[in-house]
């Protein structure tokens, strides 16, 4: 009789445990499109790597106290340099049967593989391998410049190979690099959301986390409201990446009516949005 109440007992907290876990997915999945776009001001990091030989990646995004963090999946399961561009980089080879002179060599890179990519602000860096990982480019660069190291030799350090690089190439390498994560992400599924370091879900905190949103979004409102063309509508102009330019508008009292809707903590966040004196 003890066995079968133990058994029982195990049994539900396994359902509970089960119950659980698809109640915070069905969270994070209502939240994953609100924060895929990335929250004003957020300062967002991109990686890309391999597991299980497939590409894959993560999007953190971090403002004040709260983060949050995507599963990218990609359109393709590889990636190689030729997928961008062709690319050839500089390296020391000997030539001479009998001398084995040192000589500057251009190495056609364009099929190796990417497996590590990092992007934050104008930071990024990447690593290029060949198949076998006998040849290795680590590609570092910021808003000023760029570092390219062969295995642990420094080519743009090398006067000689720096100055057989094509310049023109590495930097449009680099932007394309930067691209991939607009052009190629396949779907970005919501992870993770902490406030404070804490789990933001398991603790309850996801209001906390709305309010921080709605704070700085009020900033905004108050100055779309005061730039507006009519009272009490706010007026949002969108450029698209592509140069398409349209203008949206919404009135104070509309966000107000639906918001309240969601009793005082709805209340609260249209106090935050600078709305409830509608």
């Amino acid at each position: 009789m003890k066995n079968e109440k133990l058994a029982e007992l195990d049994r539900q907290n396994k359902l509970d445990l089960m119950e659980t876990q698809q109640l915070y997915e069905r969270i994070l999945s209502v939240l994953g499109p609100f924060f895929e776009d990335s929250i004003y001001g957020a300062q967002n990091t991109y990686y890309v790597y391999i597991e299980d030989k497939v590409l894959r990646g993560k999007h953190i995004g971090s403002i004040e106290n709260m983060q949050y963090e995507f599963d990218l999946l990609f359109t393709q399961d590889t990636l190689k340099v030729k997928d961008l561009q062709n690319l050839s980089l500089p390296i020391w080879a000997k030539s001479g049967i009998l001398s084995r002179e040192k000589k500057v060599k251009s190495f056609d890179v364009s099929d190796f593989y990417i497996t590590n990519i990092e992007y934050e602000g104008n930071n990024l860096r990447a690593v290029i391998e060949d198949k076998d990982s006998e040849n290795r480019f680590i590609i570092s660069s910021d808003e000023k410049a760029f570092l390219i190291a062969h295995r642990d030799y420094e080519i743009t350090r090398d006067p000689d190979l720096a100055a057989a690089l094509n310049k023109n190439s590495v930097d449009a390498f680099i932007s394309k690099l930067k691209n991939f994560f607009r052009e190629s992400v396949g779907s970005e599924s919501l992870r993770r959301i902490t406030i404070d370091g804490r789990n933001a879900v398991e603790e309850n905190k996801i209001f906390d986390c709305l309010k921080l949103i709605a704070s700085i979004y009020g900033k905004l409102v108050t100055e779309c409201l005061e730039r507006g063309y009519t009272e009490g509508e706010i007026t949002i102009k969108i450029e698209e990446p592509v140069g398409i330019r349209t203008e949206k508008y919404l009135e104070k009292s509309e966000i107000y009516r639906e918001l309240s809707t969601l009793g005082s903590e709805g209340k609260e966040l249209a106090a935050l949005l600078r709305v409830s004196d509608a």
